[in-house]
């Protein structure tokens, strides 16, 4: 159930009153579904686990809803979220499914589902739609819209770790909406007792390479800067459509790994936003030296941005996809 040749398997396939139109994408953990209410017609996301040999995905993806439950709220960029039964007859399917794949593992699985906002395109659907390259006034807004959402996400005590383009949206209706999705690999920094987890050394890589922190290739535990690092190669990749380490290629994912780190600490901030408006460089190389547990100064960044983005003397307040 990992694939997207499934999707003409379950089109047209009832769970709990929702009928299932089609494929949108996958998670880490998860299939996402476009689909419409039956009484209704309302459209919604749903999201299924992905169940195969290598990896059963139900208690990461109830370990996602979770997260979302608490951090719901549309006006701040997360998506509303509900978590459901499945019904009977699909949860057989999905169980017989898992017994094909894995004759190993049988057994009936935890029968919920993740039942969502349906929004828009990604970033990076969009940033591709667009000839790969973004406007200097896009970039600007979404740095500003970046900043709102990721200081709510910490503001509730987790870090993202897996920032990219293909985890931000826009609306399904509000083109100029921004939401941020995809908390399979979310975390609590902020423990049980209201401290900062603490440092530590030899953790497993977790985020996309690509965009992932300097820390994260070191294998030390993340925090809060480091998904503003993410963040800023972001940028960095929608204005200039490309970051010195993307195009590097082999099957060996951790040769990969370890070429695309010496990549990044090979270049400077000022080196990295080179033709960028210097606000890029200063963010970047803050963050990058900020230390482990400290608060990043959210409210200034996004000042800076906003200050940016005034001296522009922009005619309208529009993203691109905004003015096709």
């Amino acid at each position: 159930m990992t694939k997207e040749s499934d999707t003409c398997e379950f089109s047209g396939k009832i769970i709990n009153n929702y009928v299932i139109k089609k494929y949108i994408n996958s998670g880490a953990f998860g299939n996402v579904y476009e689909v419409a209410h039956k009484k209704t017609g309302e459209k919604y996301a749903l999201k299924l686990p992905v169940i195969s040999k290598e990896k059963n995905g139900v208690k990461m993806l109830m370990s996602e809803a979770r997260i979302y439950k608490k951090l719901s709220n549309p006006s701040k960029g997360i998506a509303n979220v509900k978590i459901l039964k499945y019904s009977d007859n699909f949860s057989k399917l999905l169980n017989s499914k898992k017994e094909d794949e894995n004759d190993d593992n049988k057994g009936v699985i935890d029968t919920k589902i993740i039942v969502m906002d349906l929004l828009g395109p990604s970033l990076e659907t969009l940033f591709q739609n667009n000839k790969k390259r973004f406007s200097l006034q896009t970039v600007i807004k979404l740095a500003i819209d970046f900043m709102d959402i990721i200081q709510y996400v910490h503001s509730n005590g987790y870090i993202h770790r897996d920032l990219k383009p293909d985890n931000f949206t826009i609306g399904y209706a509000d083109k100029d909406k921004l939401f941020c999705i995809d908390f399979g690999l979310a975390k609590k920094y902020i423990t049980r007792t209201g401290e900062h987890i603490k440092f530590s050394k030899n953790r497993r890589f977790c985020g996309t390479a690509t965009y992932a922190s300097i820390a994260a290739h070191d294998n030390v535990e993340q925090s809060r800067k480091d998904d503003l690092e993410s963040i800023a190669y972001i940028l960095i990749y929608l204005y200039k459509g490309k970051l010195p380490w993307k195009s590097i290629k082999t099957k060996d994912k951790k040769k990969k790994y370890d070429l695309i780190h010496k990549e990044k600490l090979k270049y400077t901030a000022e080196e990295l936003c080179k033709g960028m408006p210097r606000q890029f460089a200063v963010f970047l190389d803050y963050v990058r030296t900020m230390d482990f547990a400290e608060k990043p100064p959210y409210n200034s960044f996004k000042k800076m941005f906003l200050r940016l983005y005034d001296s522009q003397e922009y005619n309208d307040m529009l993203y691109d996809w905004e003015k096709d």
